[in-house]
């Protein structure tokens, strides 16, 4: 599970004509067609973008076949059970065998992820949870790289760094900077799911952290407001719905999420200077 509002390797639906999992509701595999903003994660995720003639289109980020099915159904039990102790006992225990699974699965990147987050240990050394949960948060999710994938590639390295960067004033520019590089990597690379994933995290992790410390208290609220309610609120509701939801995200919140960044960054220096 994860505070970016997963709690097992999900997936999105594919958009494609073809069958849908029977285990997907109906209204949702109706939504599924639908011409709309489809996103995983606040701050930064992956899905799609499909408006009108005045919009802009962003092609989907498909992730394994079987993720979406396993997550529906763990989900579903959980809530079948009420969430009581027993389901959370049993639901925690076929997350975590889904998890080792993929790792089996993936031994070169199960082994990139814990030697990078080891390499990070002298640098976030006064942060040692948050480098333990970012290192949990990754090895548990690498089902989203895919069964042809073997390594995380150099994009997904640089967002699993800045989650982990210091607190610095200069950091947020180290923060945007990785952002920028990463995201040209994937473009030519090609995109993934984990790699979303690990983009979201990245920017939750990081940005709230550095804003509750450094800056002014009403940039804090409102990071907490941007990332991390909205990241919280979600994964309240896959729990309560017992499913994983989809949901709207506009590209103006894409782009405010931007501008608080450098707001951010900005009076930090400031601060910094003063």
């Amino acid at each position: 599970m994860g505070g970016a509002g997963r709690a097992c390797d999900h997936g999105l639906p594919d958009g494609t004509e073809g069958p849908t999992p029977p285990d997907v509701p109906r209204f949702q595999r109706m939504a599924d067609r639908d011409r709309c903003h489809r996103f995983r994660l606040p701050g930064v995720g992956y899905g799609r973008i499909e408006m009108g003639s005045r919009g802009a289109h962003r092609p989907p980020i498909e992730p394994p076949a079987d993720s979406r099915r396993f997550t529906n159904r763990a989900l579903a039990e959980l809530r079948a059970a009420r969430w009581s102790p027993a389901g959370w006992g049993r639901f925690l225990a076929r997350c975590g065998v889904r998890s080792w699974q993929q790792v089996r699965l993936h031994p070169r990147a199960a082994l990139e992820v814990t030697a990078l987050h080891l390499a990070l240990l002298p640098m976030a050394r006064r942060a040692p949870v948050t480098l333990a949960t970012g290192w949990l948060l990754a090895i548990t999710h690498l089902g989203l790289l895919g069964p042809e994938a073997r390594s995380i590639g150099a994009a997904n390295g640089l967002s699993l760094v800045r989650a982990q960067l210091p607190t610095g004033p200069a950091a947020p520019l180290l923060a945007m900077a990785s952002d920028l590089a990463d995201g040209s990597l994937a473009r030519r690379a090609g995109a993934t799911a984990f790699g979303g994933y690990a983009d979201a995290l990245a920017d939750v992790t990081f940005w709230t952290r550095f804003a509750v410390r450094r800056a002014h208290p009403l940039l804090a609220g409102l990071a907490v407001a941007a990332w991390t309610a909205p990241a919280l609120a979600i994964t309240i509701a896959y729990f309560v719905h017992g499913r994983a939801i989809d949901y709207p995200r506009p590209v103006w919140v894409r782009r405010l999420s931007a501008g608080l960044q450098c707001l951010i960054a900005v009076t930090a220096l400031a601060r910094k200077g003063g």
